[in-house]
């Protein structure tokens, strides 16, 4: 009678969201049926259900542990550890071939359902780019996936499952990629249409508004009271996608979606003001005009009050494009300046105000010290799990000492180090995970002073809606004009400002103050910058 080669088969996902999916299913199916044609008998699954990988214990690896444990506790007895794919437990080469080793220390060899493993020159060969590619494939996955998703948002489609209201077009169930917008629920979606109008007279509390959607339907539509977490989500984290908008953010930019809209734009603004607890009939209306960037941004010499843009039209239709002060009894009221005129003037200032290169590789060195010495909070994950490493081999010399003090007999002194061993094995794999991906900020700040160092050609190469907020950005108070004497002395950004005071042979770089950044925020140290301007 033959004796059957007694299996293992590991299976992990990399994340929550792929546990209700069909990855796991599909990869104890892909096992079985391997086991199966290679005449294997499947003795036990060990299935790793979406244990976070910021986890920062054993505990995200506990199955992998157990499932080395069992190896080793059954020495001998199993032959096979099979996996889909070679990237299920590691994901650089050297974390695959020492889990190998140590599984043929066990009497276990690896197998992959999807890849060559062995031991012929030909099979240790693609072996080794097997696990090359698990490493590289990891490093480019994120990058693709923020890609991927980036892309259908800018074409009108939100890739993630859509907010209450809308039904999911079901294409990830049918295998298929997303490229139709998800359709209205048609219960749901009038009720929460119904509830929103009713909340922008400003006489509702959240509880209230609860209440109020229960009361038109939504418990009865969704099986469950409807809590006030509920209505927070709708009346703030959804509010754009009900208005008909797609907030992209890999790229920080709304885009037109090609769902149908639940409210409009100036709706949205209105419960916006109601949660901000301003008043009801303070609408912000959209004051963005394409063709004039600089109204609003540019103010009057002689009242400091905001330009606005017009076109006039002369003989023959010809259409004249023109800036002008708007403002009631200003002396400079209706005196028009060419669109051509200002908005040229506008590239050569900030070619005035731009850093010099010598500012630039001060700017550029301040930030790489000051991330380095600050910003190592980054890499805490890292250290956490080194520290974690560190206590583990502490741990193993101890073993080590206790056998040689006749504290522990050879046999369990050799069961302790082997379990010590699996232990340290798994934290070295969370180790290199956590250590993937992490921020150049180098690549970073050289783009930044790239950009810094030409604003006049970044201004220019903005789409016409980004330039106000890039403006605002230079100048947030706005930047004066005379159709005499030009541009007037303007309050400038940080980073512009820095370098108007370096310009004045102050002797510091950065201010001690808070640097704003378009995401977060960072406390400044003192810098020396040179002697000279």
């Amino acid at each position: 009678m033959d004796i059957k080669i007694k299996a293992i088969i590991y299976i992990r996902v990399s994340d929550d969201h792929q546990v209700d999916g069909t990855s796991l299913e599909f990869q104890e199916q892909e096992g079985r049926k391997y086991c199966e044609k290679k005449g294997m008998e499947v003795v036990k699954i060990f299935i790793e259900e979406g244990e976070s990988a910021k986890d920062l214990s054993l505990n995200n690896r506990k199955e992998f542990l157990k499932a080395i444990e069992f190896c080793r506790k059954n020495n001998g007895k199993i032959q096979a550890f099979v996996v889909l794919r070679v990237n299920r437990f590691a994901r650089n080469t050297e974390d695959h071939f020492a889990v190998r080793k140590i599984l043929l220390s066990y009497g276990t060899t690896l197998h992959s359902v999807t890849e060559i493993i062995g031991n012929k020159p030909q099979e240790k060969v693609f072996e080794t780019m097997s696990a090359a590619f698990a490493e590289y494939e990891n490093a480019i996955r994120k990058q693709q996936c923020s890609d991927g998703m980036s892309q259908k948002i800018n074409q009108g489609i939100w890739p993630w499952c859509p907010p209450i209201g809308y039904r999911p077009n079901g294409a990830k169930k049918r295998g298929e990629k997303k490229t139709e917008p998800d359709p209205i629920h048609e219960k749901i979606f009038p009720i929460i249409q119904q509830g929103l109008k009713e909340y922008q007279k400003g006489i509702y509390s959240m509880a209230e508004l609860a209440r109020l959607f229960d009361q038109y339907g939504l418990k009865r539509a969704t099986g469950k009271k409807t809590t006030i977490q509920v209505v927070d989500r709708i009346t703030s984290d959804y509010l754009k996608f009900y208005s008909g908008i797609l907030h992209n953010p890999f790229t920080d930019e709304d885009i037109k979606g090609q769902h149908k809209a639940m409210i409009t734009s100036e709706e949205m603004y209105r419960i916006q003001l109601i949660r901000s607890g301003k008043g009801v009939n303070n609408i912000i209306r959209d004051k963005y005009n394409p063709l004039f960037p600089l109204r609003r941004s540019v103010l009057c010499f002689a009242c400091n009050k905001p330009m606005t843009g017009s076109i006039s039209t002369g003989r023959g239709g010809k259409k004249y494009p023109h800036y002008f002060c708007k403002t009631k009894d200003c002396i400079m009221k209706d005196k028009t300046i060419p669109k051509d005129t200002l908005e040229k003037e506008f590239i050569k200032y900030l070619a005035k105000i731009t850093p010099k290169q010598k500012f630039l590789t001060v700017y550029k060195e301040s930030v790489i010290d000051l991330w380095q010495e600050e910003g190592q909070k980054y890499d805490l994950e890292a250290q956490k799990w080194q520290k974690v490493l560190d206590e583990l081999q502490i741990q193993r010399k101890t073993i080590f000492d206790m056998i040689e003090n006749h504290v522990y007999t050879p046999e369990v002194g050799k069961e302790r180090l082997a379990e010590k061993d699996n232990q340290i094995l798994a934290a070295k794999i969370s180790l290199s995970e956590s250590r993937i991906e992490q921020f150049d900020i180098e690549a970073a700040v050289i783009y930044a002073t790239k950009f810094i160092s030409d604003v006049g050609r970044q201004w220019f190469d903005l789409t016409p809606k980004l330039r106000p907020r890039f403006q605002k950005l230079l100048f947030p108070l706005g930047l004066t004009y005379d159709k005499n004497l030009g541009f007037g002395t303007a309050k400038l950004g940080l980073v512009y400002s820095i370098n108007e005071q370096s310009s004045a042979d102050l002797s510091y770089v950065v201010d001690p103050a808070v640097i704003e950044t378009a995401s977060r925020q960072c406390e400044c140290r003192v810098l020396p910058l040179y002697d000279g301007p």
